[in-house]
């Protein structure tokens, strides 16, 4: 009986000088990764932007019948152009989620790939080689689908799915786009 006591409490303190050391990690480290994150989304506005963009300032837009969302979305702008996130849920292993890019005299710049879980080798191209199909493209004179479905935008070979979603992503990034220039020209 002495011994179950004695592990007993040496158990319980064990777990409370572990419980005691995780939550003082989480409170020194919070800070450190919060700035981290905002590094990091400031390096992806300005990633894809044209070179020399400056510092962008957050603002909001209301974009009518966006789906999947209430309608508001916080862009990016710079004395170049406009980024904000768009979330791609039609991956071929789940949601993509970017940081799309525009200038202001209506192209398409770049894209940056926040996370996915596509498929390494084939589907995780979209981060990569996908980009060439996609970049510095006139929004009003290109159709965003695939070739294969009947668009401008030569898809990934095996990774269709992914290329698709990627489009899909930026035609709605358009109807985003389009909302800002309307907000601004007020």
């Amino acid at each position: 009986m002495k011994d179950s006591l004695r592990l007993v409490v040496v158990v319980t303190a064990v777990c409370l000088i572990s419980a005691l050391l995780v939550s003082i990690a989480h409170e020194v480290t919070l800070e450190p990764i919060a700035r981290a994150a905002e590094r990091q989304k400031l390096d992806a506005i300005l990633g894809v932007q044209p070179e020399g963009a400056s510092d962008p300032v957050s603002n909001a837009v209301q974009v009518v019948g966006m789906p999947g969302t209430d309608g508001t979305t916080v862009y990016y702008a710079t004395d170049k152009g406009y980024a904000f996130e768009m979330l791609a849920p039609n991956g071929y292993a789940g949601s993509i989620e970017l940081m799309l890019g525009f200038t202001k005299d209506g192209r398409f710049w770049s894209y940056r790939v926040l996370s996915h879980t596509e498929t390494p080798g084939l589907g995780a191209h979209v981060a990569g080689s996908f980009l060439d199909n996609v970049k510095d493209r006139a929004i009003a004179e290109t159709t965003w689908k695939t070739t294969k479905d009947g668009g401008d935008i030569v898809p990934i070979t095996s990774a269709t799915i992914s290329s698709r979603a990627i489009c899909d992503a930026i035609a709605r990034g358009v109807e985003v786009y389009n909302a800002i220039q309307k907000q601004e020209a007020r």
